[in-house]
C-alpha cells in the first residue's frame, strides 16, 4: 500500500533503490508550485546509490527577497508538512538558482487574461500553456490546449460550411 508506506517514518524502505513518487508534482499546500524527486524522475542523471533523494522545488518571484539558506529551510519545512515520512531525513547539500521572470505567479483573477483557443479571426486558433485551460502553465496545460484547438477545428469542419 503506497499510502501507508508514505506515512511510515520508521526508516529506509527503499531496499537500496530510489523509492517514492516518480512524477512531477503540483501542490496547493506549499509555497512552491511544482516539485520532483530528480533521483526518481531522472535516475540516469541524478540517482546515486546511498545518497537518497534530490528534490527540485520551483518557487516564484516572492522568494527572491529571502536568503538562499532561508529558502532551503522553508522548502524542507513545507516538504516535511506534506510528506511526514521525510521528517527524519537530513539535507546534506542544497543549491538555489534564482531566475527572474522564469515563472508566472498563479493568483486569483488571472485566468481572465488568458486567451481562449478560438479567436475572432476565422480559422485562427491559439494553442499553448498560456491559453485558457484547466492546468497551470505546464506541459500538461500545453497538451490540453492543443486538444482543445483540435476540438475547435473539428467542430468547424463538421459545421454547415466546414473550414
Amino acid at each position: 500500500n503506497d499510502e501507508a508506506r508514505m506515512m511510515d517514518v520508521s526508516g529506509d524502505q527503499s531496499d537500496g533503490r530510489g523509492a517514492g513518487i516518480d512524477n512531477l508534482l503540483y501542490s496547493v499546500d506549499t509555497e512552491f508550485s511544482c516539485f520532483a524527486d530528480l533521483a526518481l524522475t531522472s535516475p540516469g542523471e541524478y540517482y546515486k546509490p546511498g545518497e537518497g533523494s534530490l528534490i527540485q522545488a520551483v518557487f516564484d518571484e516572492r522568494a527572491f527577497s529571502r536568503s538562499n539558506d532561508q529558502l532551503v529551510e522553508d522548502c524542507i519545512k513545507q516538504l516535511n508538512n506534506i510528506f511526514p515520512s521525510s521528517r527524519k531525513l537530513k539535507c546534506t547539500w542544497s543549491s538555489v538558482v534564482k531566475l527572474g521572470q522564469s515563472l508566472y505567479r498563479e493568483k486569483p483573477g488571472q485566468d481572465r487574461f488568458r486567451p481562449k483557443q478560438a479567436t475572432p479571426i476565422p480559422n485562427f486558433f491559439l494553442a499553448g500553456s498560456y491559453t485558457y485551460q484547466d492546468y497551470l502553465d505546464s506541459m500538461e496545460g500545453a497538451t490540453r490546449s492543443g486538444l482543445m484547438v483540435a476540438d475547435e477545428v473539428i467542430a468547424r469542419a463538421d459545421g454547415p460550411k466546414g473550414l
